[in-house]
């Protein structure tokens, strides 16, 4: 062959279709969990209220910040994701020569702000001796990603059985590699841009209807939350407020206990209350992209000790997908995540309102998000 056949070869391979079907799999939509996230807040719901006594009837709210750093996302070893290879791509059917491309790496954080608005209403009728809850949660999110994939420049690798190549034959080779490597960084680099941008708007509401029940040392609350796609949301977009075009359905049940209400007392249990909270979530099919995250279990518990108007306290929640996803990009593996972290609450004397600050992080990763989270929550009953 005519080293001006090989180099027409080299320029009509089409270099740009199977770089872009591999660049194409380094985004963040085809996961466990729809985007390596579940409609599951990475941090804990229990907080100094949960040693609160009983509810008062009426209206309340609650106001929460949140500082979101997500470090990284991980695969289903619990391993930082990598950016698929870019396979071998033979430069010519006539001569076995090809250009391998090494392995990439990939460095990815993203920083979230979100304030979450709350109001509910509890009703003064009780109904099988506990009281009914009806709450609005709208969330008001931030976000800003930094997306960079590093890719290596590829070589050609001739087979052991490879003839000696001429001066003009040796140089279509290294031309249509030179054209191989600029259309993959090129990919790379546009791939790096449209996943690094800014994004900001209303989250997915949550309607939620609990019925509550305190007595004595125990409160039971048992409901169901419904996650309605309000929030913005663009799949062909890196970071969204909005988790897609689907509905989340969670019911749920969270118990709490005082071990010992008097606080004053040396006992090792004075003013000590143990809780636990167990839902299970339901997806459907998100509309715009096909794809449908599978259910999950989530669970958690906490503990405080309330001292004056001070209370301290831990907990530990944990989320674990039991079925798999499915629609187009499916990928093996179930979302798993667990989180925990300290709160501190303070209630205002003589009101029936207080802060409480909470940190969580999150460990054990499978298919998700790597995330430590600062919040300050707000509560107001009237």
């Amino acid at each position: 062959m005519t080293s001006a056949a090989l180099s027409q070869a080299a320029c009509t391979c089409p270099f740009k279709t199977v770089i872009a079907l591999a660049l194409a799999a380094i985004g963040l939509h085809a996961s466990a969990g729809e985007g390596y996230k579940l409609r599951q807040s990475p941090v804990g719901a229990f907080g100094g209220e949960m040693a609160a006594g009983p509810d008062n009837p009426g209206f309340f709210g609650t106001a929460s910040l949140s500082q979101i750093r997500i470090s990284k996302f991980v695969d289903e070893n619990g391993n930082k994701v990598k950016p698929p290879a870019i396979p071998p791509y033979k430069l010519n059917p006539a001569l076995p020569y090809a250009v391998t491309f090494p392995e990439g790496t990939l460095d990815f954080h993203q920083d979230q702000t979100q304030l979450n608005l709350m109001g509910g209403y509890l009703t003064e009728t009780t109904y099988a001796e506990g009281r009914l809850a009806f709450v609005a949660n709208l969330p008001l999110i931030k976000q800003s990603r930094s997306f960079t994939v590093n890719q290596p420049l590829g070589t050609v690798v001739p087979t052991p059985t490879s003839p000696p190549l001429l001066p003009p034959q040796l140089a279509a080779i290294n031309g249509g590699a030179v054209q191989a490597n600029n259309t993959a960084q090129a990919g790379v680099a546009a791939k790096n841009a449209a996943a690094s941008v800014d994004a900001s708007g209303l989250g997915d509401a949550e309607l939620s209807m609990a019925w509550i029940r305190h007595q004595d040392r125990l409160k039971v609350a048992a409901g169901v939350s419904l996650f309605v796609p309000t929030g913005d949301y663009d799949k062909a977009r890196g970071p969204n407020p909005g988790s897609g075009n689907f509905y989340t359905l969670r019911p749920g049940v969270a118990v709490t206990y005082s071990l010992n209400p008097q606080q004053t007392t040396s006992d090792w249990d004075a003013g000590v209350t143990v809780g636990g909270r167990l839902s299970f979530g339901i997806n459907s099919v998100n509309k715009d992209t096909q794809y449908r995250s599978g259910n999950f279990v989530y669970a958690e518990a906490g503990i405080v000790k309330v001292v004056g108007n001070w209370a301290l306290g831990l907990n530990l929640s944990g989320t674990q997908q039991v079925s798999d996803d499915s629609g187009p990009g499916t990928v093996l593996g179930r979302y798993q995540n667990y989180g925990a972290g300290p709160f501190l609450s303070y209630k205002l004397p003589g009101q029936d309102a207080g802060f409480n600050l909470h940190y969580s992080e999150s460990f054990g990763g499978r298919n998700s998000l790597v995330t430590q989270t600062l919040q300050l929550r707000f509560i107001k009953a009237w």
